[in-house]
């Protein structure tokens, strides 16, 4: 069963009740008439009570009747009747009564205009007692007094309607404003699931940046150790050549090209030392960029934070802001229907008023019938009398409730007014929260941009890094065979030495003997300087490849001499010509590491 506060009661007009008079005679059957709209299908367990007004529940029928079973009409308007039995029928005089239609289902689906039960004899009792006033010694005054109520009343009436009018007029104000705050509520609603959008969106972009950075981070490390390692390397490379370099330097006098070519290698380390300094530079500007990003990713983080603290602090206005419109929807209902009773008691009135007239007139009708005792003239001006002064306090509480409801709604308007202005103020916010997340978006796009160009400068290092590492391992295998032709030759010089110099006419000077020979004659001299350019051709072509392949001289260790004179083939004066200049330089860029 359904209360009258309840959400259902908006169903009351799918069944309409007609001809309702505003009285009914008690000992007589009672025909209902009322009609179906089309919005509702009948049910044979509905049913059509009679409820005294005022009434809270289904249950507070007085009598009911079964309905007629219509189930073949479906979708169409139809008018029905009911018959409600005398002997059933409600024996008090005074109260009002409705008809009311209850579903199978225990809901109120249609309601009447209150009527009451009245016996033709009391009415015409009545009608009799009110003519009859003027005929006692008081009926002048009587009647006097009772016309000033009834102004009195109408004049209250008057002024109570304009009232309620008033009322009316701002309750439908208020309605529009209603509506205006739901919808502004409702367009905040989507900004606010726009926001949140956003920011889940952002949220992700971050994640990928901070992984982006953990990736770079984690690549720029694994550079680093492997630079450190080539570093290494490069540093035991150096350390090799520079002793190879050493001995060379002890063992193989400098000459005119020796001179020139020394220029030249310096020239050549300049330019690699010019360029390790660059990219040292570039080295730097790099890292200062890295940690330049590093702190701007670190600012947007901050800011982030702060845009998620703002969004809370939006989502607790805006519930705040639901939870007072909620209050103001329940408090617009309580008006409506404290309105709704208050139409009620002026519809009472309005018949107060009109019984009132209608005693006048039938006391005007019967002025000359002298045929009622002056008793009972008095008893029936003693009752209208009550019975005026009740309806003066029915309107003057009526007035009063009036004016309460005029107070609460006046209360209503002013609370509407101050959740719009919090509305403005959480549309300011948001507002300002849209520039933030722009500036934000800005600033994400920024960074990713000067991570795109960090990554092209990664995988450039990492493509010079790749060239150093192949020419490193060049290097490598330049030196392995390097080392292999000086064991050669020092095998063969260890050889020619370790020769007897009496098996042979034709013997080969001591060419590892810094000083020379000074016990040696000339004609030996003679004889060396016409057999020795055969035996120089024979020891240096198997190291033709070597010689041309090395970055400085031969260590050849007569300096001094024909035989040093000799000695130099033509390799060794293309030497630092052929050297590759990537390559002397990534060497002397091992030696500054």
């Amino acid at each position: 069963m359904e209360t009258l506060a309840d959400p259902a009661a908006r169903t009351f007009s799918q069944v309409i009740f007609s001809d309702v008079l505003h009285s009914y005679p008690p000992s007589t059957p009672v025909t209902c008439c009322y009609t179906l709209t089309e919005a509702f299908q009948p049910h044979p367990r509905d049913w059509v009570g009679i409820f005294k007004v005022g009434w809270s529940s289904a249950k507070d029928y007085h009598t009911f009747v079964w309905v007629e079973p219509c189930l073949d009409v479906v979708g169409e308007s139809v008018s029905r009747k009911t018959v409600f039995k005398d002997y059933y029928l409600p024996k008090d005089e005074v109260e009002f009564y409705q008809f009311c239609y209850i579903d199978s289902s225990g809901q109120v689906r249609g309601a009447s205009t209150p009527f009451c039960f009245k016996s033709p004899e009391g009415r015409s009792l009545d009608c009799s007692l009110d003519c009859s006033l003027d005929c006692s010694p008081d009926d002048d005054l009587l009647v006097i007094t009772t016309q000033e109520q009834v102004e009195q009343s109408v004049r209250e009436k008057a002024d109570l309607q304009k009232e309620l009018d008033g009322i009316q007029e701002e309750n439908k104000g208020l309605k529009s404003a209603l509506q205006k705050d739901q919808q502004e509520a409702a367009i905040f609603k989507e900004q606010r699931e726009q926001k949140e959008k956003e920011k889940s969106r952002l949220v992700s972009e971050l994640e990928q940046i901070k992984e982006q950075n953990g990736n770079l981070k984690s690549t720029a490390q694994m550079q680093v150790q492997e630079m450190d390692r080539l570093r290494e390397e490069l540093l035991v490379q150096s350390t090799k050549q520079l002793e190879i370099q050493q001995q060379r330097n002890l063992s193989v006098s400098l000459d005119e090209a020796s001179i020139e070519k020394e220029t030249h290698t310096r020239e050549k380390y300049n330019r690699a030392v010019a360029k390790i300094n660059q990219l040292k530079r570039e080295r730097e500007e790099m890292r200062g960029r890295l940690d330049a990003q590093s702190e701007e990713i670190i600012k947007l983080n901050c800011c982030l934070r702060e845009g998620q603290r703002e969004l809370l602090k939006t989502k607790d206005g805006v519930q705040l802001l639901q939870v007072d419109l909620l209050s103001s929807e329940k408090e617009n209902e309580r008006l409506a229907a404290e309105l709704q009773r208050l139409k009620d008691a002026t519809h009472d009135t309005e018949d107060v008023r009109r019984e009132n007239r209608e005693l006048c007139r039938k006391l005007s009708q019967q002025e000359t019938q002298q045929d009622v005792p002056d008793d009972q003239l008095r008893v029936q001006c003693q009752t209208l009398v009550s019975q005026l002064q009740d309806a003066q306090a029915t309107l003057a509480a009526e007035k009063e409730e009036s004016g309460k409801a005029r107070r609460r709604a006046e209360a209503l308007h002013e609370e509407l007014m101050q959740i719009g202005k919090r509305l403005e103020t959480v549309v300011m916010t948001c507002d300002q929260e849209q520039r933030k997340s722009s500036k934000y978006e800005l600033q994400l796009s920024e960074a990713l941009e000067a991570i795109a160009d960090k990554d092209d400068v990664l995988q450039d290092k990492e493509h010079v890094l790749r060239l150093v590492k192949l020419e490193n391992e060049e290097l490598v295998r330049e030196n392995q065979n390097l080392r292999r032709d000086v064991e050669e030759l020092r095998r063969v010089n260890s050889d020619l030495l370790a020769a007897p110099s009496a098996c042979s006419p034709h013997v080969q000077p001591d060419a590892t003997s810094p000083e020379g020979n000074p016990s040696s004659s000339r004609g030996g001299e003679q004889q060396q300087q016409e057999e020795t350019p055969d035996q120089a051709d024979d020891l240096y072509q198997p190291t033709g490849t070597a010689v041309s392949s090395l970055p400085g001289e031969l260590p050849w260790n007569n300096p001094t001499g024909a035989g040093a004179a000799r000695g130099k083939s033509p390799g060794v004066s293309l030497l630092h010509d052929a050297v590759d200049q990537s390559v002397f330089e990534d060497h002397v860029y091992g030696h500054e590491l």
